[in-house]
């Protein structure tokens, strides 16, 4: 593509117009040909790498004024805009083929999109799905998920494999950060879906406080036609009221003011760790995950599939074949009791899945858990106290103790613990097979804190782990996950 034609995406004009063959954020990813975007980071202002990425072939650059001296490009005041409205010219302007659903929150995001890519599959669309979890088309995974929004060139080149790939619409996990640095400027939603909002992501390099945190929740919706959200949560309203002049919202949740209002959300007395979900006006939804917070997603989705069109029977299918990769993810084990993945690292998620299981009245709970190293040591506490409250006994051990000693590590959870029951064994696949030489018919052993990562970081180094493999080695058989 000549870069006249790019530049015209963003409204700027060019003296020398070179081929380019490729774009790039990261002067280390440059080709001969490609056109660098100088992106202000964290540390560090991408004008310093413009030198370097010369040096590899650049053929263009983007950037802040001045533009160097005799360097094909333009000077633009956002670059980081400009990288979007490029990427999207680029790769031919994928997103205008799709129906997109953006999915925003501070928790449940990943559990809600899975929900609704099983229930668009469901009513016979093919969907693509963009998230934590990494990029799929169905269930066919293209990418891992670096960041739980891609940059934008990452994004609209996985949109160009989705459209050509015959999707018709993409589920999107839209995170706080992706509107802060402008990931997803440009795009248009049919769609923005409202989940929660709690303190989160506060701190260096992320927000500077909870009111820039909402406010980036909240721009969102200036790119959607219209909007689903939480009627439970306060942060709603600051929600709705971005939408553009005349387009709709709907409120979801269990006051008498919802438009979608969800009457009861209770252990399913015939499933196993499921969920019986009973919604105004309707039979109840099964799902097939425990807890009140797994039912609140499921009633996103719901609203959300509703607001689209999408029959009742397949909000039904699609809800009945969610699972998600280390979202209180069961493993098929041949035994009397059961065993549950999870993702849990904080004391709030710790409460929110301990207390889930508790519900369905297991004869014990064996938590396996470590906790993450170069974090706040609050967070150990909370997830110890938590343990405390709704398991039986833990076995504490590694998680990605990163720069830190484990040793440490869990000693402090260990004494956050006291008088709790409880043991440490450092290797995490000697502590998951001593809580399954200890349980039990009617037990659950809940493994959390690792979820769908496959790995354990320690000093700098990831060692390849996988939960799964180990409850396949440890039972003898050859299981595969759901994606």
């Amino acid at each position: 593509m000549k870069l006249s034609q790019l530049l015209r995406a963003i409204g700027a004009q060019c003296s020398q117009d070179p081929e380019i063959t490729a774009l790039a954020c990261d002067s280390r990813e440059v080709i001969p040909g490609a056109l660098f975007a100088a992106m202000a980071g964290a540390n560090a202002d991408g004008r310093t790498y413009i030198p370097d990425a010369l040096a590899r072939g650049a053929a263009a650059v983007v950037c802040t004024p001045p533009l160097p001296r005799g360097v094909p490009g333009a000077a633009v005041d956002d670059p980081r805009a400009s990288l979007a409205s490029l990427a999207a010219e680029f790769y031919g302007q994928p997103a205008g083929g799709l129906t997109l659903i953006a999915v925003t929150g501070t928790k449940g995001k990943t559990t809600t999109a899975h929900m609704l890519r099983e229930m668009f599959t469901a009513a016979g669309y093919k969907t693509g799905m963009i998230g934590t979890l990494g990029a799929y088309v169905g269930r066919q995974k293209l990418s891992e998920g670096l960041n739980t929004t891609p940059e934008p060139i990452a994004l609209h080149r996985t949109l160009r494999q989705m459209a050509d790939a015959g999707c018709t619409h993409v589920i999107m996990e839209a995170s706080s950060q992706a509107m802060k640095l402008r990931r997803l400027h440009g795009l248009a939603f049919a769609a923005g879906l409202f989940l929660n909002l709690s303190p989160d992501h506060i701190g260096p390099g992320e927000h500077g406080g909870f009111e820039e945190y909402r406010a980036c929740k909240a721009a969102l919706f200036r790119q959607c036609r219209r909007a689903v959200g939480n009627g439970d949560d306060p942060a709603w309203p600051s929600m709705a009221a971005q939408l553009p002049p005349g387009r709709p919202a709907l409120a979801y949740g269990f006051s008498p003011e919802a438009d979608l209002r969800a009457l009861s959300a209770l252990p399913d007395p015939d499933r196993p760790l499921s969920t019986l979900l009973t919604v105004e006006g309707a039979l109840p939804y099964h799902i097939p995950l425990p807890g009140a917070f797994n039912a609140a997603d499921a009633l996103a989705a719901i609203a959300l599939g509703r607001a689209l069109g999408l029959n009742d029977g397949a909000l039904r299918a699609g809800l009945a074949h969610t699972s998600i990769p280390g979202r209180a993810q069961r493993y098929p084990a041949p035994a009397p009791y059961r065993v549950v993945i999870d993702y849990a690292h904080n004391g709030a998620s710790f409460n929110a899945i301990l207390s889930a299981l508790r519900s369905h009245n297991p004869r014990r709970i064996i938590a396996v858990f470590g906790a993450g190293g170069d974090r706040p040591r609050l967070r150990r506490t909370d997830m110890a106290r938590a343990a405390a409250r709704w398991a039986d006994y833990a076995i504490l051990t590694a998680d990605n103790p990163r720069s830190e000693p484990l040793e440490a590590i869990c000693a402090d959870i260990s004494a956050a613990l006291g008088d709790f029951p409880h043991e440490t064994i450092p290797d995490r696949r000697a502590a998951i097979f001593r809580a399954l030489d200890m349980a039990e018919e009617g037990d659950v052993v809940a493994l959390l804190g690792k979820g769908h990562e496959q790995y354990i970081e320690t000093a700098g180094v990831r060692r390849p782990f996988s939960e799964w493999e180990v409850l396949n080695e440890y039972f003898g058989v050859q299981r595969c996950p759901s994606v």
